[in-house]
């Protein structure tokens, strides 16, 4: 039922703030009521408890009271369709909508496979990519053809379970699925000791003599001690290998299921036939060895995984809004563009926006890598999951949502993650057909051994379906990409996905742009040379008015320069037209005005300024040359370290810039860059860039502005910095969020560093599966052995790809 909400109240399920105007409350079998913000929470409540959906569609509809559908039914996930919940987890994308999911029961890179097979089979699916590292898809669909509901029961049909990815639930899941992997665990572990002592006895009336009768009996009590642990803990790998077969697919777990029904049936068969040794104690022991690397592995993914759980964790789930003079607390998702947010010391900030009121410093680590606080008072921008330290703030919302700053890093950062590079394509489809191989091999093996004896051809056989596993060599990259992108998030770096990591790591030019990129970005002007009787006051107040339109940052000093003096822009600009790489034009009381580079506005050689290291913007009204203005910006303060640390690991480093040659020159022998070529304008930086990649060059491309934006796109790495344009961000690899120059050189160490650590991780899964195939089809490795071996491959390449978190520490 829905009910008033008069005091403030929590959702039983994802623990957000109700709203006022809703409140769905729930009795459980206990009599304790619950309360609910949506009816998805409250469906999503009945799934997780064990109570299926009936009670939640008696509530919404008694026509269909006491229906209950099998999870393959999409009205079974029905709830995920309502329009509340697909509001806070569902994304408009271009040409349809995207969501993130959850899946449990994937084991290797042939359930990535199998999924992604079956998703991209429904009508209306755009794309659906898995990430095995994460156990997360993102799928991309249109509304109109598809449901979430039919998405969600298509990949439950074939044995796996997703629901949308929640961040204020990632914890709870996470603990619901280790406490059942841990009760399998546990009566693993308890059959397996109990099995192993039995076995004792049996190993020592091998060798001195035992009576049958009491042999028989061993044998008949460790069949009861295996029963429970075969039917129960290893009744993940039967199902998982059962929804495999039933679709024509092989995944890991056909060999692992086969391995235990063989090891077991067998063992059961020598038990009834009063003949023979059994193998209770191998097959318990394995599927409990198999359990505890699966449940380490799951570990140390989510601990490779951990960085987007961090960043969206930054987000508070309630913020302070200004409402008719009233203060109220509300859900972040609640917060609409226009909100006035008020936040105090020591709490994060909910949303983008700008400060109307106060003066602090704002801790933007997690999102930039700055370590010191920025100093932010009125005017200036915000940012969503920054940490307010000093003083109270109202800043008024501009974005909010998925619209915020900190909401882009987190799809740029789970983008990287998920998206595949081809070295992982040729991996996936290795691992795919790699259990058919070993399918055979098994049977070449017991076949080879059966002559000389039946039960070390059943052994033998069963140790080669267990020890050899695809999964090392299906987490050779996603292991190391997952860590990657995660770290470099961390450190204010954000790349857009694993083959971007590849080209990096390629690269043996590196282009860079030299305003704001290679400079501060905040130029300062050094003189004003008004010309034809105009006051310097007038030829700044003009210039003004026609930059305050531009992103440049010669521009925004201009504009600045003008506030410090307190000359206000003229008014009155119209038809203002940005010509990148030249300057802009304007019209003003009637007449056409230009403001940029020399050449631009027409100067002829007696109207040229004097030849100085400056950067000279000139001003033409009509055909009156109203002026000059000179502007510097000095290189960063680890410009000339970085430019030297590139140089020591091979880079060709060169300065492309549309400024005068001899500012160009003067900033490149400050940094220590003996290639500098200036007055370029951007189809002139895109023709160099180009004339390079046909050298056999790999360029990548640092900029911020417009003007790079094609030299940018014609780069095999685009990378932008701190304030770029919006479209040189649109066409950006990698985005640098801090200030400093040196994240050039941390970011190149990181894709050398990666490819390196995958080439490695591919040796070490060659390598093991070299030695374990002839290892145990020789019989040298014995059923226990290979369960323990098997989850070590993985975590040796789970534990070199965390290496990378080191790097540039």
């Amino acid at each position: 039922m829905i009910h008033h909400n008069p005091s403030s109240l929590s959702c039983y399920h994802c623990a957000l703030p109700i709203a006022d105007e809703i409140d769905i409350r729930y009795g459980d079998a206990t009599g304790q009521e619950h309360h609910f913000c949506c009816q998805g929470c409250l469906a999503a409540y009945h799934m997780i408890h064990g109570a299926g959906l009936e009670e939640y569609y008696r509530r919404r509809d008694p026509a269909i009271t006491g229906m209950r559908p099998t999870t393959t039914d999409p009205n079974h996930w029905a709830a995920f369709d309502d329009a509340e919940f697909q509001r806070r987890l569902v994304r408009p994308v271009g040409d349809g909508v995207e969501i993130c999911l959850l899946l449990e029961g994937m084991h290797c890179a042939a359930c990535v496979w199998l999924n992604e097979r079956v998703l991209q089979g429904l009508p209306g699916i755009r794309s659906a990519r898995v990430n095995f590292a994460t156990h997360r898809a993102t799928v991309r669909w249109d509304p109109q053809q598809l449901s979430l509901s039919h998405i969600l029961a298509s990949i439950d049909g074939i044995g796996y379970h997703a629901e949308p990815y929640d961040p204020d639930r990632i914890e709870q899941i996470h603990q619901q699925r280790d406490r059942a992997l841990l009760l399998r665990l546990g009566v693993a572990g308890f059959g397996a000791a109990n099995a192993m002592f039995i076995a004792v006895a049996l190993y020592a009336g091998y060798f001195s003599g035992i009576d049958h009768e009491l042999k028989q009996f061993f044998h008949w009590v460790s069949l009861a001690i295996a029963l429970p642990v075969v039917l129960f803990s290893g009744m993940v790998f039967f199902r998982s290998a059962w929804s495999s077969l039933r679709l024509k697919r092989l995944t890991v777990d056909v060999p692992v299921a086969t391995g235990i029904v063989v090891t077991f049936g067998y063992s059961v068969w020598v038990t009834w036939r009063g003949h023979g040794e059994v193998f209770f104690d191998s097959v318990t022991m394995f599927i409990f060895i198999l359990l505890t690397g699966r449940y380490l592995e799951s570990a140390a993914r989510r601990k490779a995984a951990s960085a987007t759980e961090r960043l969206l964790s930054l987000e508070p789930r309630t913020a302070r809004v200004l409402r008719d003079a009233t203060e109220l607390e509300i859900p972040v998702r609640e917060l609409q563009r226009g909100d006035q947010v008020i936040v105090r010391p020591g709490e994060r900030i909910a949303a983008d926006g700008l400060i109307r009121q106060g003066r602090t410093s704002i801790d933007e680590s997690m999102l930039t890598g700055e370590s010191l606080p920025v100093v932010r008072s009125i005017g200036d921008r915000v940012a969503a999951g920054t940490l307010n330290q000093e003083g109270a703030i109202l800043f008024e919302v501009t974005h909010a949502g998925d619209e915020t700053a900190l909401a882009a890093i987190v799809r740029l950062v789970e983008e990287a993650q998920t998206r595949r590079s081809p070295m992982q394509s040729l991996a996936d489809r290795i691992a795919a057909r790699f259990v058919v191989v070993i399918l055979a091999l098994a049977l070449l093996t017991a076949l080879g051994w059966w002559w000389v004896d039946p039960a070390q051809a059943i052994e033998h056989a069963v140790a080669l379906l267990i020890i050899t596993c695809p999964c090392a060599l299906g987490l050779a990259t996603p292991a190391a990409m997952i860590v990657a992108s995660g770290s470099a998030a961390h450190r204010g770096v954000l790349i857009r996905g694993s083959e971007v990591l590849e080209r990096l790591a390629r690269v043996n030019r590196l282009v860079l742009d030299k305003t704001g990129t290679l400079t501060c970005g905040t130029p300062h002007v050094e003189q004003l040379q008004p010309l034809s009787g105009i006051t310097a006051q007038q030829l700044l107040a003009l210039v003004a008015g026609v930059e305050q339109f531009s992103e440049h940052p010669l521009a925004r000093a201009l504009v600045r320069e003008a506030k410090l003096r307190d000359i206000a822009p003229v008014t009155g600009i119209t038809e203002v037209i940005s010509h990148p790489g030249a300057g802009v034009t304007a019209q003003h009381a009637g007449q056409t005005v230009w403001v940029g580079r020399p050449d631009f506005v027409s100067a002829t050689e007696d109207e040229l300024p004097p030849q100085a290291p400056w950067s000279w913007i000139g001003c033409r009204v009509a055909t009156e040359l109203w002026g000059w203005i000179a502007l510097s910006d000095a290189p960063k303060a680890d410009a000339a370290a970085t430019i030297a640390a590139l140089q020591q690991r091979g880079l060709r480093v060169t300065l492309l810039s549309g400024d005068h040659q001899a500012v160009v020159d003067a900033v490149a022998q400050q940094v220590g860059i003996t290639e500098a070529l200036g007055a370029r304008l951007p189809q002139q930086k895109e023709y160099h860039v180009a004339q390079w990649h046909d050298q056999g060059d790999w360029v990548a491309m640092v900029g911020d502005g417009i003007n790079d934006a094609p030299a940018l796109a014609r780069a095999a790495v685009a990378i932008v910095v701190e304030n770029a344009a919006d479209v040189s961000v649109a066409t950006a690899d990698v985005v640098l969020l801090n200030r400093r120059l040196e994240s050039l050189v941390y970011t190149v160490d990181l894709a050398r560093g990666t490819m390196r650590c995958i080439r490695q991780n591919y040796t070490i899964s060659l390598i093991y599966n070299s030695l374990a195939i002839p290892l145990a089809m020789a019989g040298l490795v014995i059923p226990v052995v290979a369960a323990i071996a098997m989850p070590i491959s993985s975590l040796i390449v789970i534990g070199n790809a965390m290496r990378l978190r080191r790097l540039g520490s």
